[in-house]
């Protein structure tokens, strides 16, 4: 017999003066609260309650012992019950997550989540940085792969990598051209950190090989995507990630440039804090996630033009 459970029938009784009603509230059969009533007796070794055909009261032990009871089983179960329910997800998940892939990726993909999860609220920050989860009250964040870290869990979502492009205007205008060599006559779009504010240099595999280039600025932005707008507006010669172009390259806006020359992979990750008991408004997101952002069209797309490339 469940102690606990009994003293909460037997409060029941006393609360609602009889069996009957005390069945109706805890919904089950007189009977049953009858036989619970009973067990709990005999384990106690005192009688709760003098009952007859047509009365129902307890005795002096019963009533000193439920007065003491009742209240802390309530407020047991009370507590239970809002343990229950803390199973069930509900609550702001706040993710950072860079525009372009929250864009093709995740939001595409958010109503499936929504519906399943009506009591959960996801606050997306668009940002192209790492953040400190713990620091800045993010639950998850996805971004670039990070370094080893013991107190991080990160999965992967895609593996990509840059590609060198331009727009066919431009291309017709300047020329394609056809080795490292000639690409330091062209207009560059170069990517400048906003941590450190250095422009980054271009690593480019050429057969494998790793080769630095140093390019001649005619644009200098923070953000990638705006990278991916400007070549297409003919501003230059752009090295960024794939996911960013895949659509425009497509649908013909903007041409590779060197197909045999690319930047080197790197991997797309959700990544969050490794706790025992993570919140599981939290666990679910991250594994909606993890299922869902292989399927997005435009990283497909991606997978589609590496496989291109790896049989060329």
């Amino acid at each position: 017999m469940d102690t606990f459970q009994a003293l909460a029938v037997a409060a029941a009784v006393w609360r609602a003066g009889s069996f009957s009603g005390a069945a109706r509230r805890i919904g089950v059969t007189p009977a049953a609260v009858a036989k619970q009533v009973a067990q709990l007796e005999a384990r106690l070794g005192m009688r709760l309650f003098d009952r007859n055909t047509h009365h129902l009261a307890a005795t002096e032990e019963g009533r000193s012992l439920l007065e003491r009871v009742s209240a802390p089983v309530q407020e047991v179960q009370e507590a239970l019950a809002s343990s229950r329910a803390a199973r069930v997800a509900r609550g702001v998940v706040k993710v950072s997550v860079p525009a372009t892939f929250a864009r093709i990726a995740i939001i595409p993909r958010l109503a499936e989540f929504l519906a399943r999860f009506p009591e959960v609220q996801v606050d997306l920050r668009l940002e192209n940085r790492r953040v400190d989860l713990v620091a800045e009250g993010y639950d998850c964040a996805i971004g670039a792969a990070l370094e080893p870290d013991s107190t991080l869990v990160a999965r992967t979502l895609a593996t990509l990598r840059p590609v060198l492009c331009a727009s066919p205007a431009y291309l017709a205008a300047r020329g394609q051209p056809r080795s490292m060599s000639e690409l330091s006559a062209h207009r560059c779009i170069v990517m400048r950190s906003d941590t450190t504010g250095r422009l980054r240099d271009w690593e480019l595999l050429v057969r494998g090989r790793s080769h630095k280039f140093i390019p001649d600025p005619a644009l200098q932005l923070t953000d990638p995507e705006s990278a991916a707008a400007a070549a297409e507006a003919g501003c230059g010669i752009a090295l960024v990630g794939m996911h960013h172009v895949a659509r425009a390259l497509m649908e013909g806006r903007l041409v590779r440039v060197l197909d045999g020359v690319q930047g080197p992979r790197f991997q797309i990750v959700i990544y969050y804090a490794r706790r025992r008991l993570l919140p599981l408004r939290t666990r679910e997101f991250v594994d909606h996630v993890v299922a869902t952002v292989p399927h997005s069209p435009d990283l497909l797309a991606c997978q589609s033009a590496f496989a291109r490339d790896a049989s060329s």
